[in-house]
């Protein structure tokens, strides 16, 4: 088992708190213009460790590739690809919402492929530095079509940043899907927990990934431990929330104070949105590009080893 992997049912958050009060919304904006990785698709940024991500961190990174046509291969032996991207001082975690995709990981040595279905998770720890590439799936790259995900970067305490890299890939069947009050809609629980039901992923903090749609005209809360910031990323419909004049649609970003024990919004239109709520990481972030530590020495280190070829090969 990887030391990274230690927060248990043991460790879990309770829901009871001094503050029994709904957290207040600090903001509400729209992701970046789309930016196309390699030749597979198009990406949003809703933030990033170098603004947003900081005041939440350890949420240091979120971006959205909304609903896209991918073109079959010309070549099956060549499929569309982000191109490779070394990584390292984060989890990266991938919730594929349409298609297939493939992700190749260079550390550790040996590592098969992984292939993701529709609703499936990849959470990639790649921790003191990896090499990685994704790529149009099988069916994709055979017949082309539609996908669509979110990619979220949750930071490594500095402790753990140079930890060898590991993967949990957790697919859609093993993660617990549950009704919501009033059968309001569904919310899927990958990591943190649903009252007393455990996700399946295993985080270095305690954390909240939420998956969860909401048919249109319900109202429903969510109960959040005080103290963590949280962000709904609104990927379809319309809501109204406790303490924002207007209505939100989508795609946009609701960065939740972290002080409140919850949140309560009413569905206008039939909403998907994924929820992500962290223990705050008071560390410092120094970054460039897809390396992500405490500071500059670490950062130059990793650079020099990326040089070396420390972060093996594809």
């Amino acid at each position: 088992t990887s030391p990274l992997r230690w927060w248990t049912c043991a460790a879990a958050p309770t829901w009871t708190t001094a503050c029994n009060m709904k957290k207040p919304v600090v903001g509400v904006t729209r992701p970046l213009t789309a930016e196309g990785i390699g030749n597979l698709w198009q990406a949003r940024q809703f933030f990033t460790y170098s603004g947003l991500g900081r005041q939440a961190n350890p949420a240091i990174h979120a971006s959205l590739v909304e609903p896209q046509h991918v073109a079959a291969a010309d070549d099956p032996a060549s499929p569309r690809s982000t191109g490779v991207q070394p990584q390292a001082g984060f989890e990266s975690v991938t919730l594929l919402l349409e298609g297939d995709l493939e992700v190749r990981t260079s550390l550790p040595e040996g590592q098969p492929p992984v292939v993701l279905g529709a609703g499936d998770v990849l959470w990639n720890g790649v921790g003191h530095g990896v090499l990685t590439e994704t790529l149009a799936g099988p069916q994709l790259t055979q017949k082309g079509g539609t996908v669509s995900a979110v990619t979220l970067w949750v930071n490594l305490p500095t402790a753990y940043k140079l930890s060898d890299p590991h993967q949990q890939y957790l697919p859609a069947a093993q993660i617990p899907s549950f009704v919501l009050p009033e059968s309001a809609g569904t919310l899927r629980v990958i990591a943190g927990q649903w009252h007393n039901d455990l996700g399946p992923a295993e985080t270095v903090g305690p954390l909240q990934l939420w998956d969860v749609r909401v048919k249109a005209g319900h109202t429903v809360t969510l109960p959040l431990p005080h103290k963590w910031y949280a962000q709904l990323l609104m990927l379809t419909g319309r809501i109204t929330i406790d303490f924002w004049p207007d209505e939100i649609g989508s795609p946009q970003l609701v960065l939740l104070d972290a002080y409140g024990d919850g949140t309560t919004f009413t569905v206008m239109e039939d909403t998907h949105l994924i929820l992500l709520c962290c223990e705050p990481l008071d560390e410092p972030i120094v970054g460039r590009g897809d390396l992500v530590f405490g500071d500059e020495p670490h950062l130059q280190d990793a650079e020099a080893r990326l040089k070396d070829g420390g972060f093996g090969k594809l």
